[in-house]
């Protein structure tokens, strides 16, 4: 890493280009996490209506249903107790489900004992049976039959618009009864009392619709592959679910994941309160939509959940295909930056090397001149300059310095020559001293002889003493005779030199 680094930093080149992807890749990504962003709250927002416009439609087309099962209702409850007669009864509830082939069932039921001669109980019923899916020949079958007696007078059909007086929808139910007429599917049912000219009660017509029907109309709800619908009841209970082992068994808030309670419990509350509204929440661990809407009729309350994943699928698939094709881009454009960094930056490299050479003594480097008339042409022609005229100052330099330890040689020779005739002469003088000192001593001596006992001498002594004084004085006059010629001698070749020194300067 360390490596790689360092190569980074003695790349200029490499480094400018780094510096421009990075810039270039900051701004791309600023202006793209915008655009995306808004990308995303646009198909955000063409999801949400996407989905509640299906959502709308399937509520209004069940809503119609209903409209249309209540109008089918009420009008034979205004008709039927004008045709008070079992044959009639039996036909009406026939006639109804053939002509209305949304309903399930049909069935007008009297007050006990309304029919003496029936007996206590007496209830037509008429039920379609839907055919096989698996086989596409069939049709709806409809049988019609008198109900064998059983205490129907508690079912919630007859007994709810009985109490309420009114007619109203029921929940959901198993209309089940052994030895009877039954659906084998669950049914919910527009219930309406029957009276007659005095507004007595005489019985309930009931028209049921299948919740397989239903179902099919929900799970009809695909605006996205992995999208699903359910249905709640007025109490929050799955009557369509995509789990079917949920239905009837489990409700909208104890089915809610943990990390979603809060978000599911207040969307259960809004639905079962009639409300429409969308809810981002949770849902088997995914992230959802989830859209209501409320079925006015029944207050039921219908719903979509679409995941996020479907909700943004083109959009991640836009997303990846967009940043994969800038990385492409980008690594393209570093790759053009820098051979066009490296080809603006090639003389200031070639001035670079040029500069280590010189450091390294090299002040002959030649460099071509540079065609180029922007900054770095002119430095490159400037820097060929500073270096012809540094190479010229070098050479003047180097011959100055030959010269002058041409000099310092000659002045060392010289040196050495003054030394050695100062080592002759210290030797000759001491020589000298040595040859002087004798002949000295000895008028010395003889001056101390002559100077205490001059009378006390004989002739013959005193004249052989004062030859030997004159002997040595001689002696000592022929040694500075000598010494005055050596004198003479040694200062004579040192003035030559000095003066064949000092030519050479006179003609410079």
């Amino acid at each position: 890493m360390n490596r790689l680094i360092e190569y980074i930093q003695r790349r200029l080149s490499l480094r400018l280009g780094l510096a421009i992807v990075f810039v270039i890749t900051v701004a791309f990504a600023l202006l793209f996490g915008y655009l995306f962003y808004r990308s995303k709250s646009y198909v955000q927002r063409a999801a949400i209506d996407r989905a509640t416009q299906l959502l709308d439609n399937t509520a209004e087309r069940i809503n119609g249903i209903m409209d249309e099962t209540e109008t089918v209702t009420n009008y034979m409850a205004q008709i039927t107790p004008r045709h008070l007669h079992p044959d009639s009864l039996l036909i009406f509830t026939r006639r109804t489900v053939k002509e209305n082939p949304f309903l399930t069932g049909f069935a007008i039921s009297m007050e006990p004992d309304f029919f003496p001669q029936m007996g206590r109980y007496f209830s037509a019923y008429s039920l379609r049976y839907w055919p096989d899916d698996t086989d596409s020949t069939a049709v709806d079958s409809i049988t019609t039959v008198r109900e064998e007696p059983f205490e129907y007078f508690d079912a919630v059909w007859y007994k709810t618009p009985r109490t309420l007086g009114k007619a109203c929808w029921v929940d959901a139910y198993d209309d089940y009864n052994e030895g009877t007429l039954s659906s084998p599917d669950y049914l919910t049912s527009y219930c309406c009392p029957m009276r007659d000219a005095n507004g007595r009660y005489i019985g309930s017509i009931t028209a049921s619709l299948t919740l397989k029907w239903l179902s099919e109309a929900c799970t009809a709800l695909k605006p996205y592959p992995n999208s699903s619908a359910i249905m709640l009841d007025r109490n929050g209970t799955y009557i369509v679910h995509p789990d079917t082992s949920k239905l009837f068994s489990e409700n909208i808030f104890s089915d809610a994941a943990p990390e979603a309670r809060h978000q599911i419990e207040t969307m259960g509350k809004a639905m079962i309160s009639g409300n429409s509204g969308m809810t981002e929440t949770t849902v088997d661990g995914n992230d959802a939509f989830i859209f209501y809407r409320p079925l006015q009729r029944n207050g039921w309350s219908i719903a979509i959940v679409c995941p996020e994943s479907d909700v943004f699928a083109r959009y991640d698939h836009l997303f990846v295909i967009v940043w994969v094709i800038i990385a492409i881009g980008l690594m393209l454009l570093m790759l053009f930056c820098y051979q066009t960094v490296r080809r603006a930056a090639q003389p200031l490299s070639q001035l670079d090397h040029a500069v280590r050479r010189i450091a390294d003594g090299h002040f002959d480097e030649s460099l071509p001149e540079s065609s180029r008339r922007d900054s770095v042409g002119r430095l490159t022609n400037s820097f060929i300059s500073m270096q012809q005229s540094l190479a010229e100052s070098v050479a003047d330099i180097q011959r100055v310095n030959d010269e002058l330890q041409q000099k310092n040689d000659e002045l060392a020779t010289a040196y050495q020559l003054k030394m050695e005739t100062n080592r002759k002469k210290t030797l000759f003088i001491r020589d000298m001293y040595h040859e002087i000192r004798t002949p000295l001593n000895i008028i010395n001596g003889f001056t101390q002889v002559l100077s205490g006992m001059f009378h006390e001498i004989p002739d013959n002594e005193l004249t052989d003493i004062t030859s030997r004084m004159k002997s040595s004085a001689e002696a000592i006059s022929h040694l500075t005779r000598m010494l005055a010629a050596s004198v003479t001698t040694s200062i004579l070749p040192t003035t030559r030199t000095s003066s064949s020194q000092s030519q050479p300067k006179q003609k410079k």
